[in-house]
């Protein structure tokens, strides 16, 4: 009943703030010992409370556009004795970061002694962006809570700013919770928090945990640190999870929520690393950062590790996930019914699957443990199948595989045309191929008549293939697929790093040129994945690129995530973004294709896509030139690839060995390393 009543409050206090705005000045500001508001030439609102009092804040002009030109205004939230402050966002639309730095930002300032900032005053969040990218609600720790607006003055965009509700609530309500304000829970009695994390931490650390199976304990949760407020800044935690013999660990992240860039994963400050295996030796099976929903895992094995760390910047709301021990691999799914009356069984897209004698072969389950590769086809191929039948083949595998269908045979009822170039395929004899993206179903295409449909990979270790007739014909004999669990993407070049989810790893020691491509080429590239490419050069080679076939979806040229474009970026650095490389993505010229080149013997290529499109890919050719005759001797006698990897510095070293840089421009290791011998040898001609 609380719920509802205060949805209805929330909608008509919108209601009513429409067309309204608010008149900060510079007189309102509160002066107690800091000049902070002086100094930053700042107008003030107050907002105090009168006994549990509540009302609206907007940002001026709201909800037109807000002044480009507006320095800094303060937002004071005086609460009385005994009260907290409770903030909640009901609109926020703000310039977008660039370089994942915020131009126009709102500054949350949660833990005050006092209702007044200063120079020392350490702000707890900094929000910019749009409503999706920010957490709604927060509280004061004490009676006072501030928020600062600051608008960057240049031009360019029209963002109508925020509005939100403020509540001034009775502090015994509210439970402190390691740090963290959170509403009491009255509606269950004896209930355990909802926010307690499952396992054992260990004593003397902020959030290292171990989760162990026994006959007692098979399901649990874990949360990032203050979960569900925003995560300490610098936070390091670690999660252990062991299995028993038998068994594997199944992970559910119901939501991620991280710091948001539009850049590689991989470079990302805050990210959440899942190792298959005991430690961060293992492979890596998934490396979260920015906003992610509904993420299934399992292990291969027994054991499962998780990393999570955070700079000392743009703390976000962080993560909520389950885990549970499972002793089988493909557990039956919660969206079948058994349907009493016909022995059919229903499906998340609401269609029948009907229940067929054993030679049909249909409905079938194929997990990795049993098998990783083989044949599906349709029923009595190659024999003409029959009518009103819908199959459903679902396919589970563990760790990093993924599900690479390849069909080889088609051949499907088809009355509206031509069949060998069918257009929709609405209606008629039909195979549809989903993958599950963010907990739902995702079709990745539906295909009919006799063109064989493109190769297909999924994005996760699931994937679904569907085929439904609506009529019969003696004439046609059906479809015919190749399946295949595989943990290299498709990608049969180079060597595969473990410590990355797909990575590859190109050594001029054993290959001076070669070719790379996307994952699952010729087919077409799996959504939401990333892929890193890095090449270790010798002495003064440089690495030299082509690309004779690129067919990335995008819109060129800056290839950017706000036209939901995917993408290929280089980098001269091992960890961070080169921004004086562009990206390639769309239509690009002939020029662009034929003239890549590394400054020096290390370069990492990045493939990224997103979750809404794919296309063929690319294939490219890479050639590594210029090698000085001295280099060449040296690396002729010491030259492997664990040297290699000492000398021009991994792109996927783990993020507790990783050098820290702060200026966006990484560490050019090989650069370094002939500065330094160049040094040492000055020296001892100098000495003789």
């Amino acid at each position: 009943m609380r719920n509802w009543l205060d949805g209805v409050l929330v909608y008509m206090m919108y209601l009513v703030s429409l067309g309204n705005t608010i008149n900060p000045a510079r007189d309102s500001c509160l002066n107690y010992e800091s000049t902070y508001h002086l100094d930053r030439a700042c107008e003030c609102v107050i907002y105090q409370s009168y006994g549990g009092s509540s009302g609206r804040f907007t940002s001026p002009n709201f909800p037109q556009v807000y002044p480009r030109k507006t320095t800094c205004i303060l937002y004071t939230f005086i609460g009385d004795v005994g009260e907290i402050v409770e903030l909640t966002f009901l609109q926020f639309d703000l310039k977008l970061p660039s370089h994942n730095r915020c131009g126009d930002f709102v500054r949350v300032f949660q833990n005050l002694d006092r209702p007044e900032v200063n120079e020392y005053s350490k702000h707890d969040v900094e929000l910019c962006g749009n409503i999706s990218m920010i957490d709604k609600n927060f509280y004061s720790k004490s009676r006072s809570l501030v928020l600062e607006f600051h608008a960057d003055g240049l031009p360019g965009g029209n963002y109508s700013g925020f509005q939100g509700l403020f509540h001034f609530r009775d502090k015994p309500s509210f439970r402190e919770t390691d740090g963290v304000i959170r509403p009491r829970r009255v509606d269950v009695v004896n209930s355990r928090d909802e926010y307690t994390i499952s396992g054992t931490r260990v004593p003397g650390t902020q959030c290292t945990y171990y989760f162990t199976s026994n006959n007692y304990n098979k399901t649990g949760r874990f949360f990032s640190p203050k979960y569900p407020q925003p995560y300490p800044a610098s936070a390091t935690c670690q999660y252990h999870f062991e299995a028993l013999p038998g068994e594997r660990v199944q992970l559910f992240f119901q939501n991620i929520q991280l710091h948001h860039q539009d850049t590689s994963c991989r470079d990302s400050p805050d990210a959440v690393v899942v190792y298959d295996g005991r430690d961060n030796k293992s492979n890596v099976i998934g490396q979260y950062c920015d906003i992610h929903n509904q993420v299934e895992l399992v292990s291969s094995g027994r054991y499962l590790f998780i990393e999570f760390y955070s700079d000392d910047r743009h703390a976000k709301k962080g993560f909520s996930a389950t885990y549970k021990f499972i002793s089988y691999l493909h557990p039956p799914d919660k969206n079948y019914h058994q349907d009493p009356q016909n022995g059919s069984r229903g499906t998340p897209w609401g269609s029948k699957i009907t229940t067929l004698s054993p030679e049909f072969h249909c409905n079938e389950n194929y997990n990795s443990a049993k098998r990783k590769n083989g044949t599906i086809s349709s029923p009595f191929y190659p024999r003409s199948y029959p009518s009103d039948v819908t199959c459903r083949y679902t396919f589970q595998g563990v760790g990093r595989e993924r599900v690479q269908i390849r069909f080889t045979h088609m051949d499907l009822y088809y009355p509206g045309g031509d069949a060998t170039n069918p257009g929709d395929c609405e209606g008629t004899d039909s195979i549809s191929v989903h993958v599950i993206i963010s907990g739902k179903p995702a079709n990745l295409g539906t295909y009919c008549g006799k063109k064989l449909p493109p190769m297909l990979m999924s994005n996760e270790p699931k994937l679904i293939v569907e085929f439904r007739s609506v009529q019969s014909s003696t004439y046609v004999t059906g479809f015919q697929a190749d399946y295949s669990f595989v943990t290299n993407f498709g990608i049969n070049e180079g060597k595969q790093d473990n410590r990355g989810v797909c990575m590859f790893n190109f050594f001029s020691t054993k290959q001076s040129q070669g070719t790379f491509s996307s994952p699952n080429y010729p087919g077409l590239y799996p959504r939401n994945t990333e892929c890193h490419y890095l090449f270790y050069g010798r002495g003064k080679e440089r690495v030299h690129i082509t690309f004779p076939k690129f067919q990335v979806d995008g819109i060129s040229p800056k290839c950017e995530e706000g036209t939901e474009s995917d993408y290929v970026s280089f980098s001269n650095f091992a960890e961070t973004e080169d921004r004086k490389m562009h990206r390639l993505c769309g239509v690009i010229t002939e020029e662009k294709r034929r003239h890549i080149e590394s400054d020096g013997p290390f370069f990492r290529v990045i493939f990224k896509s997103n979750d809404v499109y794919d296309a063929e890919g690319f294939q490219a050719f890479f050639k590594f030139r210029g090698m000085s005759e001295e280099k060449e001797t040296l690396y002729q006698k010491h030259g492997t690839d664990e040297h290699i990897h000492g000398l021009e510095g991994s792109g996927a070293k783990p993020r507790s060995t990783r050098p820290t840089t702060s200026n966006g421009t990484g560490t050019n290791y090989p650069f370094v390393l002939l500065l330094f011998t160049a040094i040492f040898t000055h020296i001892l001609m100098t000495s003789t």
